[in-house]
């Protein structure tokens, strides 16, 4: 049956702007494959403002063409540049498979005409890419993210005065090139380092940063100026346990944080924070904090418990609180004989309502903290106790009556247990 002659194809007639956003949202080959529709489709991907090109598109190269696909890649991706039309604002490429080679040079020179507001590039971790210095004239750039290179920025750089969000995953540098990048992005709000290179000591100085996330091994973390800091991530790789440490490292770190309302301590960090010595209470208030997670915490460690007591204490409006056991040391005397000797009701946990415990077995210490938390908290809705999976059917029943007995300052307080 033939179709009514005067029948419209209602996508090829939408609008431009919203056949454009339709295509953004497509692969880049799905985009590119709309030419072949009609001829009114042949030249619609040519203009958009959007070029990613994501490593599910690289193994396909890889899967139908093996080594050749990698110079296929390559032709690809001059192919794009060269044929696309008007503005372009965002260029990603994330394939694993893309190495160190002279045209990823070109494509940032390429692309330093541009006006580009975002830009991704990551490549072979095996083969980490000198950056160029033309991506340091890009400044319009509003989000940057950088994979697997080398990042040395060029003398005569003075900063990216538009960047918003920044993220470093396993970039080279050092810690004087991450200062004097984040000092030169004024408008900064997200700062994300993810790195195996080992640091000495970090000192973070931007105005209007939201967010901080690093992920790494140093030696020492301070902020500067970062009034509007509101959640701070902080996972370290490893411990030095040989530096010195003549003062408290938990109040040096908190006296730079008075606005946060979210952290995360991950890794080694709150044995960290441990060191050097714990006071009772912080000399500041943690004012603003509503949620707090900690990671891998040694509750053999009497210093990992006071630390994190001291943090929770601290923080008359926190509401969530998250900590992951350790199994470290079974050594448990100390911290028992803490809890069973230190008069701990005096502390009131106003604010907080829910909390989870994980990795948890029938060690004493723990449940003593868990003891704590019950009998402090007035406004407590909900506890939930995942157990670690090696824990036996019978300590499983004596954690459970222990927990069914503990006192709860919340008559709505509810224990759930999770396997």
């Amino acid at each position: 049956m033939k179709k009514p002659c005067g029948l419209l194809d209602m996508i090829s007639d939408l609008p431009n702007n919203i056949i454009e956003n339709i295509l953004i949202r497509l692969p880049i080959s799905d985009a590119v494959g709309t030419s072949v529709l009609s001829r009114k489709w042949r030249y619609k991907w040519v203009t958009l403002p959007h070029l990613v090109i994501d490593n599910s598109f690289g193994k396909k190269l890889l899967e139908r063409q093996g080594q050749l696909g990698k110079c296929e890649l390559v032709k690809v991706v001059y192919r794009l540049l060269l044929l696309h039309k008007g503005p372009l604002v965002k260029f990603s490429i994330e394939v694993d498979e893309l190495d160190n080679c002279a045209d990823i040079d070109n494509w940032i020179n390429f692309l330093s005409n541009h006006e580009i507001q975002e830009f991704t590039l990551s490549g072979a971790k095996t083969d980490p890419f000198k950056l160029p210095s033309h991506l340091f004239t890009f400044q319009h750039l509003r989000h940057l993210k950088l994979r697997h290179c080398v990042l040395r920025p060029s003398n005569g750089f003075k900063g990216f005065n538009k960047l918003i969000s920044l993220k470093l995953e396993e970039v080279i540098m050092d810690a004087k090139t991450i200062e004097w990048l984040v000092s030169s992005c004024p408008l900064l709000e997200q700062l994300i380092v993810i790195s195996y290179t080992v640091y000495g000591s970090i000192e973070i100085r931007a105005p209007n940063l939201i967010v901080f996330s690093l992920t790494g091994e140093f030696a020492s973390i301070v902020f500067k100026n970062t009034l509007f800091l509101e959640e701070v991530t902080v996972s370290l790789r490893h411990l030095n346990k040989y530096l010195k440490h003549t003062s408290s490292n938990l109040v040096k770190f908190i006296h730079s944080l008075p606005t946060v309302k979210k952290l995360y301590l991950e890794g080694y960090f709150l044995e960290y924070l441990s060191l050097g010595f714990v006071p009772k209470k912080l000399p500041i208030h943690f004012k603003n904090l509503k949620v707090l997670h900690i990671d891998e915490m040694d509750f053999s460690n009497l210093d990992e418990v006071l630390c994190a007591l001291c943090l929770i204490t601290s923080s008359p409006k926190l509401e969530e609180l998250t900590i992951v056991a350790y199994a470290g040391d079974i050594a448990k005397d100390a911290v028992v004989e803490y809890f069973e000797t230190q008069n701990l009701s005096h502390y009131s946990l106003k604010s907080l309502r829910l909390v989870t415990f994980e990795q948890i077995s029938n060690f004493e210490p723990e449940l003593e903290f868990i003891k704590f938390i019950l009998a402090n908290s007035p406004q407590l809705q909900e506890m939930k106790v995942i157990q670690t999976g090696v824990i036996v059917d019978e300590d499983e029943c004596s954690m459970w009556r222990k927990l069914l007995r503990f006192r709860r300052a919340s008559p709505r307080a509810e224990i759930v247990m999770v396997e």
